[in-house]
Parts: structure tokens; C-alpha cells; sequence
């Protein structure tokens, strides 16, 4: 409501002080005119009509002058303003419209004072978006980087597999054989996992998944989750444990999605940290939420890591380090869980591990 009659105020004062100065003008241009007339009357006006006229006239062209300075430079430079917008310059331009006069610059900025407060905003925004733009593509570069050298680690595995396998000049044994081929099968997974990755998370972007909601015994869902990962040969070398505040507790979830970012979560926390590092699920419930906390006693991570732990062209672990992951497994946990109403949220410091926690509401059948 302050707005409206601020800015009934301001067209008020748009109406009144051009009349005013006019007739002030007037006045005084009539009174110079007469003055002249009375101390040189060879340089005075012919008669008082005269005078008149060009009192008019000049007070006019006054008032033209001040309403161009006060009213229409300041147009003038948000359109220069806009159009430095429009040509990718986010910086404001230089307060040329105002001359350098403190009184001018301040009657424009109290006149146009919500119009020079947007753009302020306007330019601060496209210059954070054009900004974060940047770090999205050197992080999307970074991220084909990681993907084109894990797709790339395991099919020279396979091309090396397969070329022994088909030497002619070796004649290998059965054992061998069969080892082979499950490093070619455990390879060829991997590539697998990878596509399945880049594929659920172009369809959870374009919204495409389905979520299938069934009603499930939640704490024994999520124990017999973390019992898959622990019990995992690939995985003995970390120490699992898993605590329930909850005695059990029915709700409808879709199991596969849920699953799919529990394991996401945990395996992010082993890729990036050492064997032996402890990693601990509970669960609980806080006012009508699903609480589950993954916590570990690894590495940690520094805020940078921690801000973008989500973001999907993220990877935290460099491409020069081998890795079993895609860089897209917590992208893929938040989008999962968003799918479900839920949020996702992680606490971490460097050398005193990390702490990742995520809530869905719970619905009954």
C-alpha cells in the first residue's frame, strides 16, 4: 500500500513542479524583460505583448530542458543500461545520465528509485546465472572427462581379455579361460552401470520415471539394504552397522528407487574413502518424517565438495584417481528422493567424515 501512494506522490510531483516552475518563469522572465525596458530602452522590447510572448516562449523551452534532464535522461540511460544487458555487459553503466551533479543524481534516483532497484536485481541475477553458467560447463567438461575415462579404463580390460583369449599362439587353460571371462563379465557390468546411470538421470531430469508405490516394513527394508552393500565381496574391506530407533514402521515407497539411492549414498562413501573407514545407518523418525542418517569416520569433505555433492556434472574424486562410480550416484539419490517428497541433506569436515541424512514423509495405504 506504501508503494501506491509513493508512486501517487511521485506523478503528483510530475504535475505540479513543471506548473509551478512554468509559472515562476513567467514571472521572472516578465520582471527581466520590464527591468531591461526601463534602464536601456533601445535593447528593450518594442511592448509589453512582446515581452509576454517571450516570456512564454523561454519559459517553455525551461521547462522542456529541466523535464529532459530530471525525467527523460534518466529513461535514456535504464534503456542504455538494458541494452548493455542485451549485449552480455552485466555491470551497470557509468551514472552519465546525472552529469556528475549530486542534486540531479539524487532527484533521478528518488524519482526512479523501484525502476533502478529492479535493475540492480535484474543485473545481479544474470551476473550470478552467468557465473554459475560457467561453473556448470567446467564442471559438465570435468564430468565427460571422469565418464569418457571410466567407459574407457574397462573396454581396454575387455580388448585385452578378448585378444589373449583369442591369440593363437597360446594355447591357455580352462581355469585361465574362465578367469578371463569373468573379468570381461566384471568389466562389461561396469560399463553397464554406467549407462544405467546416465539414463535414469536423463529420465528423472525430463520426468520420465514412474514412481511405483507399494507399502512396505520400512526399518527391515532399509537394514536388508545396507545387509546387500556389507555383505558385498567387493565391499568387505569397510564396516557396516546399522541402528533403528524404530521397532518397525509400514509405509508406501517405491523399493527400487529407495533402494537405488541407499546404495548410491553408501557407495559414495566408500569410493571416497580408505578401507576400514566405518560407515553407520539409522533409523528414526522425526515428527511425521523418516529420518535415515548415513554416517562414516572417513576423509570428509571441504565445502566446495559438500555444496556440490549434488549437483549432477559434479565429480569429487579426479579423473586421474579410478573410481567404480559415474559421478552421477547422488545426483541420482536426490532425484529419487525428491521423487517421493523427501529432501537429502549432507554435513561433512575435512579428516572427521561425512554425514548425510535424508527424510520422506510417511504415507499410509
Amino acid at each position: 500500500m506504501r508503494s501506491v501512494f509513493r508512486t501517487i506522490g511521485k506523478v503528483l510531483l510530475l504535475m505540479i513542479i513543471p506548473l509551478v516552475v512554468y509559472l515562476l518563469s513567467v514571472r521572472v522572465f516578465m520582471g527581466l524583460f520590464l527591468f531591461l525596458h526601463k534602464v536601456c530602452p533601445l535593447i528593450g522590447l518594442a511592448n509589453e505583448e512582446n515581452m509576454r510572448h517571450t516570456a512564454i516562449f523561454l519559459s517553455a523551452v525551461l521547462v522542456a530542458s529541466l523535464f529532459f534532464i530530471f525525467v527523460l535522461r534518466p529513461v535514456l540511460y535504464v534503456i542504455h543500461w538494458i541494452q548493455s544487458l542485451d549485449g552480455g555487459n552485466f555491470n551497470e553503466p557509468d551514472s552519465c545520465f546525472h552529469g556528475g551533479n549530486f542534486l540531479l543524481s539524487r532527484w533521478s534516483r528518488f524519482l526512479y528509485r523501484e525502476l533502478l532497484q529492479q535493475m540492480y536485481s535484474l543485473s545481479n541475477k544474470l551476473k550470478q546465472s552467468e557465473a554459475d553458467q560457467v561453473a556448470l560447463e567446467k564442471s559438465r567438461r570435468e564430468w565427460l572427462a571422469g565418464i569418457t575415462h571410466d567407459l574407457k579404463t574397462p573396454l581396454t580390460y575387455i580388448q585385452g581379455y578378448a585378444s589373449m583369449i583369442s591369440a593363437q599362439d597360446y594355447k591357455w587353460e580352462d581355469g585361465e579361460i574362465i578367469d578371463f571371462g569373468r573379468k570381461i563379465e566384471e568389466k562389461s557390468r561396469h560399463i553397464k552401470d554406467l549407462i544405467d546411470d546416465l539414463n535414469l538421470s536423463f529420465q528423472s531430469k525430463d520426468g520420465k520415471i514412474i514412481v511405483h508405490k507399494t507399502e512396505v516394513e520400512v526399518v527391515g527394508f532399509i537394514r536388508n539394504c545396507v545387509l546387500d552393500i556389507a555383505n558385498s565381496q567387493q565391499f568387505s574391506d569397510y564396516m557396516f552397522s546399522f541402528d533403528s530407533d524404530l521397532d518397525g514402521l509400514s509405509m508406501v515407497i517405491d523399493t527400487t528407487l529407495i533402494q537405488r539411492a541407499l546404495q548410491n549414498i553408501l557407495i559414495n562413501g566408500i569410493i571416497h574413502n580408505p578401507p576400514e573407514t566405518e560407515i553407520n545407518v539409522s533409523v528414526g523418525k522425526q515428527q511425521n518424517n523418516l529420518l535415515i542418517k548415513v554416517k562414516d569416520n572417513g576423509n570428509g569433505m571441504d565445502e566446495e565438495t559438500k555444496s556440490k555433492l549434488f549437483d549432477t556434472y559434479y565429480r569429487g574424486t579426479p579423473t586421474d584417481r579410478p573410481t567404480e562410480g559415474s559421478g552421477l550416484g547422488m545426483s541420482i539419490a536426490k532425484q529419487f528422493i525428491e521423487l517421493h517428497n523427501g529432501s537429502i541433506h549432507a554435513e561433512s569436515t575435512i579428516g572427521q567424515g561425512s554425514f548425510i541424512f535424508f527424510e520422506l514423509p510417511i504415507l499410509l495405504n
